[in-house]
C-alpha cells in the first residue's frame, strides 16, 4: 500500500502493538532503577524523557485543578444558600428514582453503541462493565486515566480477542461520535428554538460543517491509506506529526472501521442520539420540580451546553466545571443561579455515583483490584507520554 512507502510495516506493527506491550509487560516499577522515580531515589539526575513528563504531568495536573477552582469561584460567587436550600426541598423521592431510572437506560444505550463500535466481537456485558469502570477512574482520578484503564481491562476480559489497539481505537471514535451528537443537538437548539438572528446563521454554518465532517468521516474510513499518505506529504518533515498526529488519526480511523457502511454509523448515531435525550429526560423532570416556569426545550440546551463545557480541563470528576457549565447554561434562558445549581447538583451525582457503583461490581465481579488497573493504566499512559 501507499502508506507503506512512510512506514515499513514494522513500524505499523510495532504502532499498532505499543499499547498492548505495555499492558502486557508493563512499565518500569517506580522503586527500581530506571524508572523516574527510581532515578530521584537513587540520587541521579532525571532523563530528558522523564523530566520532560514529570512536567507534562504536572501541567495535566495543575491546569485542571486550576480551572475547577475558577468555576468552583464563579459558581459560589454571590450565591444564595439559603435559596440553594430551598431549591432542594421542593424534590421528591419519585423524582430522584425517576432520575436514577433515566440515567441507567442511558448508560444501557451507550454500552450498547460501546459493543457496536468492537462489531459484537466481546460479549456486551464485558464492555458495559467496562465503559462504568472506565467513568468510575476518571471521576477519581487525575489524568483521563479511565481509557486505558477500561481498554486494559477488556483486553484482559476478551482473553486478548481484540487487541489493546482496537479497544483504544473504540474509544476515540466513541468520543468523536458523542461530539457529532452534541453539536447536532446544539445545533437544533440555535437553529430552530432561539430567536437570533447572529446565533440562527451560526449555527446554518455549524450544520454545514457537521455534514462535511460526516461526509469526510466516510471518505477517510474507505481510504485510510490516502489520506495519510496526503498529510504526510504535505509536512514530510514533521516529527510531531508523523509521531503524534498520524498515530492519533489512525487510532481514529481505525475505531470507525464499523462505519464503513453508512447504515451502520446512522445506527450508532442514533441510539447514542436516544441516550442523550434520556439525559435530557433528567433536566427536565428537575425542571418540573423546581422551576415555576420552564420550556420543554431547555433541558437539550441545557445538557449539551454542559457536556462541551464538562470537556474542559478540570479535577476529577468535572468537579466544578459541569456546575458552572450548567448554571451558565440556565442564566442564558433567564434562570437564577441557586435553582440552576440545585438541579446541577443532583445530575452530578446521579452522573458520579451510578458509575461508581457499576465501576466496583465490575472490578469484584472481574476479580481485579482497584489498585492493579489504575496502575495497568498508568504504565500504559506513561509509555504512551514517553514515544517520540
Amino acid at each position: 500500500m501507499l502508506w507503506r512507502r512512510y512506514h515499513t510495516e514494522k513500524e505499523i506493527a510495532r504502532e499498532a502493538k505499543k499499547g498492548e506491550e505495555a499492558h502486557e509487560d508493563g512499565w518500569q516499577r517506580a522503586d527500581t532503577p530506571g524508572s523516574i522515580h527510581g532515578d530521584f531515589a537513587a540520587g541521579g539526575l532525571m532523563s530528558e524523557p522523564a523530566a520532560k513528563v514529570n512536567f507534562n504531568r504536572f501541567l495535566k495536573i495543575g491546569i485542571p485543578l486550576l480551572f475547577s477552582a475558577l468555576a468552583i469561584w464563579l459558581v459560589l460567587r454571590r450565591l444564595d444558600l439559603q435559596a440553594v436550600g430551598d431549591a432542594f426541598k421542593q424534590l421528591s423521592p419519585a423524582s430522584i428514582v425517576l432520575i436514577v431510572v433515566c440515567f441507567s437506560v442511558g448508560a444501557l444505550l451507550r454500552g450498547l453503541v460501546c459493543w457496536l463500535l468492537l462489531g459484537g466481537r466481546l460479549s456486551f456485558s464485558n464492555v458495559f462493565w467496562g465503559m462504568n469502570l472506565g467513568y468510575m477512574l476518571n471521576t477519581f482520578m487525575p489524568l483521563r486515566l479511565g481509557e486505558f484503564g477500561r481498554a486494559a481491562f477488556l483486553t484482559d476480559r476478551g482473553q486478548h480477542k481484540v487487541s489493546y489497539m482496537e479497544i483504544f481505537a473504540s474509544i476515540v471514535a466513541e468520543r468523536l461520535l458523542d461530539l457529532l451528537v452534541g453539536f447536532s443537538y446544539l445545533l437544533f437548539c440555535l437553529f430552530f428554538l432561539i430567536e437570533n438572528t447572529t446565533l440562527n446563521r451560526i449555527a446554518g454554518i455549524g450544520i454545514v460543517v457537521l455534514v462535511l465532517s460526516i461526509v469526510f468521516i466516510f471518505y477517510a474510513t474507505r481510504n485510510q491509506d490516502n489520506v495519510l499518505l496526503w498529510i504526510t506529504r504535505r509536512f514530510p518533515n514533521s516529527q510531531f506529526l508523523k509521531h503524534k498526529v498520524i498515530s492519533w488519526i489512525q487510532q481514529l480511523l481505525t475505531g470507525f472501521q464499523y462505519f464503513v457502511k453508512p447504515g451502520r454509523f446512522f445506527l450508532a448515531f442514533s441510539i447514542l442520539a436516544v441516550s442523550w435525550s434520556f439525559s435530557m429526560l433528567e433536566y427536565r423532570i428537575l425542571q418540573e420540580s423546581i422551576l415555576s416556569n420552564s420550556e420543554w426545550w431547555w433541558p437539550m440546551l441545557v445538557n449539551t451546553a454542559s457536556a462541551f463545557i464538562n470537556a474542559l480541563p478540570s479535577a476529577p470528576g468535572g468537579l466544578g466545571v459541569f456546575e458552572a457549565g450548567t448554571v451558565g447554561a440556565y442564566a442564558l434562558v433567564g434562570v437564577d443561579k441557586a435553582p440552576a445549581l440545585a438541579i446541577a447538583l443532583v445530575v452530578h451525582s446521579v452522573q458520579i455515583l451510578i458509575p461508581a457503583i457499576l465501576g466496583v461490581i465490575a472490578l469484584i465481579h472481574s476479580g481485579h483490584s482497584l489498585g492493579s488497573l489504575i496502575e495497568k493504566a498508568t504504565r500504559i499512559r506513561q509509555k504512551e507520554e514517553l514515544q517520540p
